[in-house]
C-alpha cells in the first residue's frame, strides 16, 4: 500500500517501523495523516510476521502536534467528533 504522509518499513524480522513524513509542516498531526497512521497499524496488527511496531518522527521533531490550519472554520463539538487515533 502506498501513502503519502507516512513511511512503511520493516526494518528487521518481525519489527514494522512507521514515520511520519510530513518535513514541511514539522510533521503536524492532521486527518489525512492519522488515517494512514491507522491503517498502517492495522496492518502490521493483523499482520502475524510483526511482533513490534516502531512509531517515529523527523530528525527535528517527532510531531508538532495538531495541524492548526485544519482546524480552521470547526467549532470545538466539531473537534471532539472528529477522528482519533
Amino acid at each position: 500500500m502506498s501513502y503519502e504522509h507516512i513511511l512503511v518499513d520493516r526494518p528487521a524480522d518481525g519489527v514494522g517501523c512507521i514515520a511520519l513524513n510530513r518535513p514541511q509542516a514539522l510533521n503536524a498531526l492532521n486527518s489525512p495523516l492519522l488515517d494512514e497512521v491507522k491503517r498502517a497499524l492495522y496492518d502490521f496488527d493483523t499482520d502475524p510476521t510483526i511482533g513490534a511496531i516502531i512509531l517515529t518522527g523527523g530528525d527535528k521533531v517527532f510531531a508538532a502536534g495538531a495541524d492548526i490550519k485544519e482546524m480552521d472554520g470547526k467549532t470545538q463539538i466539531d473537534m471532539l467528533m472528529g477522528d482519533s487515533l
